[in-house]
C-alpha cells in the first residue's frame, strides 16, 4: 500500500458535493461515502438531501456558509493499493517420475497368459496351491486373510499374472520391493517411501442355505453353520497400507481394470511418496519451530530470573546502606554525648569497631574483612 496526499478546496468539493451523488463522488477520490460526509462536515460544508440528485426537480442550491472553523483546505492521506505486475500463473512442476508413465512407450501390459513369471511369483503360485479359503472365501495359509494377494480359487491366474506384470515393471523403474515372510505383506520404496501393497478380490455376502448333511451334523454334534457365504465378484483392487488401515488406491470399475491402470497405480504411489515427504518436512519445520520457541522461553526466563536476581541484590545494597548510614548517625550521636574521649578507653576501641561494622555494611565502601566472613 501507498500513501496518496491529496487536499480539497472548501468552495470546489461544495459545488461538486451538489453535482454527483455522494457514492460516485467519494469513489472517485477513493474514499468511502461516510469519509467524504467527514470532510465535508470539518469544512462546513452543508450536504443534499437525501434523494437530492435523485429528483427531476433539484431545486436551488443553496449559498456556500461562512466556515465555522475558518477552515477552506482540508489535507488528507489517502492508502492506494500498489499495482501487482502482471505475473503469469505459475507452472505445475514437472516431475520426472509421473512423466515417465505417462509416455505411451512406457504402458504397462499384462501378458494374456503367465510366461517368464518373477521368482516371487513362482513362490506366490507353489503357496496358493497350498492355501486353503478362509472366512471369507478368499484364498489364505494363515488364520487372517492378510496375503498380499487375496482372492478367490478362480481369480489366481489373474492375480499373478496381473503381479507378474507389476512386478517386472517395478524392477524396471528400480524400486525396491521384496516380500515380508513374517508379516506376509509386499513392501514397496518408491522414493524412498515405503508401502505395503496388495490385490485384493472382493466379495459378495449372500444367505447361507444349509445343506442335508449341515443339519444331519447340527442334530449329533454341535457344528457352527455360517449365516453367510461369500461369493466371488472378480472385481480386484489394490490396497495400500500406511499406517493400520488400509486405503483403497486402485480398482476395477466402468474405467477400466486394473490391467490398464497399472502406471496409473505406480503414479498414485509416486504422488503419495511426495505427499509423505511433503508432511514430514512440514512436521519437520513445526517440530524446530516448536523447538525455537521453547528456546526463547527458556532464554526469556533465563534473563527474567537473572534480572529478579539483580533487582534483589540491588535492594539488599540499598537496605544495607541505609543500615550502615543509621549505624553512623547512632555512632555519632555516641560519640557526641563524650566531649573527652580518652584514646586508650573501652568506648574509643568500641568507636573504632562500630565504624569498621559500618564501612563493612557499606556496600559503597570497600571495608576490611570481618570474622564474620570466615564462618562455615
Amino acid at each position: 500500500m501507498s500513501n496518496k496526499t491529496i487536499s480539497f478546496e472548501r468552495q470546489k468539493l461544495f459545488e461538486q458535493i451538489w453535482q454527483k451523488p455522494m457514492t460516485t463522488l467519494a469513489a472517485e477520490y477513493g474514499l468511502s461515502d461516510v469519509g467524504l460526509r467527514k470532510i465535508c462536515k470539518r469544512l462546513s460544508i452543508p450536504l443534499p438531501p437525501q434523494g437530492y440528485h435523485l429528483r427531476t426537480h433539484k431545486g436551488q442550491r443553496p449559498p456556500l456558509p461562512p466556515a465555522k472553523n475558518g477552515k477552506t483546505v482540508y489535507t488528507t492521506d489517502i492508502y492506494e493499493p500498489e499495482l501487482m505486475p502482471d505475473h503469469k500463473s505459475p507452472q505445475p512442476v514437472e516431475i520426472p517420475e509421473i512423466t515417465f508413465e505417462e509416455l505411451p512407450e512406457n504402458l504397462i501390459r499384462v501378458a494374456k497368459t503367465l510366461s517368464m513369471p518373477h521368482p516371487l511369483i513362482i513362490e506366490a503360485k507353489n503357496q496358493l496351491r497350498k492355501a486353503k479359503q478362509g472366512r471369507y472365501g478368499r484364498l489364505t495359509r494363515f488364520w487372517s486373510e492378510s496375503e498380499y494377494i487375496s482372492v478367490f480359487p478362480e481369480s489366481v491366474d489373474r492375480a499373478l499374472r496381473l503381479m507378474n506384470a507389476l512386478f517386472k515393471a517395478l524392477a524396471k523403474r528400480n524400486y525396491p520391493f521384496s516380500v515380508d515372510e513374517e508379516k506376509h505383506v509386499l513392501i514397496v520404496k518408491i522414493l524412498n517411501e515405503q508401502f505395503n501393497l496388495r490385490v485384493e478380490e472382493r466379495s459378495r455376502k449372500v444367505r447361507h442355505v444349509a445343506t442335508a448333511a449341515e443339519l444331519k451334523e447340527a442334530k449329533r454334534t454341535y457344528v457352527h453353520i455360517p449365516t453367510y457365504d461369500y461369493v466371488p465378484t472378480g472385481e480386484f483392487a489394490f490396497l495400500v497400507t500406511r499406517y493400520y488401515s488400509p486405503d483403497k488406491v486402485m480398482k476395477d470399475d466402468k474405467r477400466g481394470r486394473l490391467e490398464e491402470k497399472l502406471n496409473g497405480l505406480i503414479t498414485q504411489l509416486i504422488k503419495m511418496a511426495l505427499q509423505i515427504k511433503d508432511e514430514r518436512i512440514r512436521r519437520q519445520r513445526e517440530e524446530q519451530a516448536r523447538r525455537d520457541r521453547e528456546e526463547k522461553r527458556l532464554e526469556m526466563e533465563n534473563m527474567i530470573r537473572k534480572e529478579k536476581k539483580r533487582v534483589e541484590v540491588l535492594r539488599e545494597q540499598c537496605d544495607a546502606w541505609y543500615e550502615s548510614q543509621r549505624l553512623r548517625d547512632f555512632i555519632q550521636a555516641a560519640r557526641d554525648r563524650h566531649p573527652e574521649i580518652d584514646p586508650e578507653s573501652r568506648f574509643a576501641k568500641w568507636l573504632v569497631w562500630a565504624s569498621l561494622q559500618a564501612d563493612r555494611m557499606d556496600p559503597l565502601k570497600a571495608g576490611p574483612l570481618s570474622i564474620l566472613n570466615y564462618e562455615r
